[in-house]
């Protein structure tokens, strides 16, 4: 009999638990506090001015309406030396008009990653960008694999191959944003997914159960809460494997000032749901 059971449900919203601050177009120079709760600044096609984001924290994103220039394509945008970052730059010659300082509590920061964007390039497509600290704060430890072994999901819809053993996927969903309807192949014994939001247990066991369409349905940047599995605000993963409907939780770990949560594939030891 077919499976009645739909896997995924809609996708399309981006901002889902955090709060939305739109930049203003007034071409002027204001600051902006990301103190707090999770925010995502969102820039629109328009004149915004030379702004500063204040108490950028590891949970805030900036939300951008097109790709900003990156000069070697790796996914990752430095700022400039005077700590500024064009935010309408599309090539090396042409800056544009719009430009941002952003700082968390006491640093500079000075390098944010690419997400990927949902809803693709115009009015309705937003290409997503965080701090980098909270993906390369996990390269330098061993039990993650090292930089090679470890893999981040994006905003749209993604498949990651865990085949090779110890991989670990690191899924932020503590950004408030929907992360998106991903498949994960080969997941076993050694691999690690790593949220930065804790996932809802209704067992209170450290088992995560998945929804009976096998998916796991991902907190947002307010979970863990009990209507984490019906809405799944954080996005949705599907492991590809009829034999595995649960995860196990074992434990957090603080790197860079990040909190990381780490879940591994159940074993023998594992309670059952």
């Amino acid at each position: 009999m077919a499976d009645t059971v739909p896997k995924f449900r809609s996708n399309e919203k981006l901002i889902v638990s955090a709060t939305e601050v739109q930049i203003a177009a007034n071409s002027g120079s204001d600051i902006y506090d990301g103190a707090g709760a999770s925010k995502a600044f969102v820039f629109n096609n328009v004149e915004v001015g030379d702004d500063q984001l204040q108490n950028f924290g590891y949970n805030d994103s900036i939300l951008n309406y097109q790709k900003i220039f990156d000069g070697n394509d790796d996914g990752f945008i430095q700022f400039g030396s005077n700590g500024v970052l064009d935010i309408d730059r599309t090539s090396k010659k042409k800056a544009g008009q719009d430009q941002i300082q952003v700082t968390g509590e006491g640093y500079l920061v000075n390098e944010l990653r690419y997400l990927g964007t949902k809803g693709g390039e115009g009015v309705n497509g937003m290409h997503v960008y965080a701090n980098s600290a909270t993906l390369k704060n996990l390269w330098s430890v061993e039990k993650f694999g090292g930089r090679a072994n470890i893999m981040e999901n994006k905003v749209g819809n993604e498949t990651y191959d865990f085949s090779g053993g110890n991989k670990t996927l690191l899924v932020d969903n503590a950004l408030g944003l929907n992360m998106g309807q991903d498949v994960l192949t080969n997941f076993g014994a050694g691999d690690k997914l790593v949220t930065t939001a804790k996932l809802f247990d209704n067992t209170t066991n450290n088992v995560v159960g998945f929804g009976k369409n096998f998916v796991l349905d991902v907190s947002g940047a307010e979970g863990p809460r009990s209507d984490d599995p019906s809405k799944g605000p954080g996005g949705q993963l599907d492991f590809s494997a009829p034999d595995l409907t649960r995860i196990k939780f074992v434990g957090e770990e603080v790197h860079g000032g990040v909190t990381y949560y780490v879940y591994e594939a159940p074993d023998a030891a594992t309670p059952a749901l």
